[in-house]
């Protein structure tokens, strides 16, 4: 029997549109290319990018936030960028992932004007677009989110009630407790996941209410991504949070929430204020 065969040209065309269909951040670290165009190698923009690789590590790890805003060059070739380092690293920490991030996110967006890179302790946007510096919001553009595949089995709707709870009283320590707008928090669930750990964070420059309405703008996105699910984050240049029932933090818990008990509802997370009771272990500002 004849098989069919598939031209030459025509496979070629298909290999191509697979891998034009393939994230371009899929692995950790994650990178997200940006659409504001393209420079030229050899570039005042690229010469512009190099100086801020230099720079912006150095102003972060002498910031005691560890966070920090650098702009590079005029207008056309003008390069700005923002850093920022998960509330719980220490600059040494924070300095070496920064230069690591201009490596890397230099490798896989090779020649895009704007980038972001998220790492476990740091994250790194750039752009020849500055109006991200006086913004309160995340770029959505340069946002993602990361969802762990495993379902809780046992009580789903109270386990979707609880971590609504407690991403929410972790938002709002962040936002109203602590000057570095980081907080980290844990609540107690059942014997398949004794504990719940969270963590969220803005940028330090934001005021308090700006950081509260930047988290409640991508909880709200819980339902829809995370329903059931036993981790995931969104993460953003501005602010972002994580859940998930292994500790992922190297620092005093600062949000405690009791089990919840009681018959099961709706997954839908509150958006309005959460009550916050401070963690014996380490509560506090950062």
């Amino acid at each position: 029997m004849a098989q069919a065969r598939c031209p030459l040209p025509s496979l070629l065309l298909v290999l191509v549109a697979v891998v034009l269909l393939v994230p371009r951040a899929a692995g950790y670290p994650w990178q997200v290319c940006g659409n504001t165009g393209s420079f030229t190698a050899n570039s005042t923009y690229q010469a512009n990018l190099a100086l801020l690789a230099i720079a912006l590590p150095k102003n972060i790890s002498s910031s005691p936030d560890l966070f920090a805003t650098t702009i590079v060059g005029a207008i056309p070739e003008l390069v700005s960028a923002l850093a920022l380092c998960r509330g719980d690293a220490n600059a040494t920490t924070c300095s070496a992932c920064l230069v690591t991030a201009f490596q890397d996110v230099q490798n896989v967006c090779s020649l895009d004007r704007s980038a972001a890179i998220y790492y476990d302790p740091c994250i790194l946007y750039y752009s020849n677009d500055d109006s991200f510096l006086s913004s309160a919001d995340n770029v959505a553009s340069a946002s993602t989110n990361r969802i762990n595949l495993r379902n809780v089995t046992s009580d789903p709707a109270r386990f979707n009630r609880l971590v609504g709870a407690l991403v929410n009283a972790t938002a709002e320590y962040a936002a109203y407790n602590s000057t570095r707008r980081y907080a980290s928090g844990e609540a107690d669930f059942d014997q398949e996941y004794p504990k719940v750990y969270s963590w969220a964070q803005c940028t330090p420059d934001l005021t308090p209410a700006q950081c509260r309405v930047c988290l409640a703008g991508i909880i709200a996105e819980m339902p829809r991504l995370f329903t059931d699910r036993v981790g995931g984050r969104v993460l953003g240049i501005r602010c972002s949070y994580r859940y998930e029932v292994f500790s992922f933090l190297n620092s005093p818990v600062m949000v405690q929430l009791a089990a919840e008990s009681g018959n099961s509802g709706s997954p839908t997370p509150a958006m309005g204020p959460t009550s916050v009771t401070p963690s014996a272990a380490g509560g506090g500002e950062y």
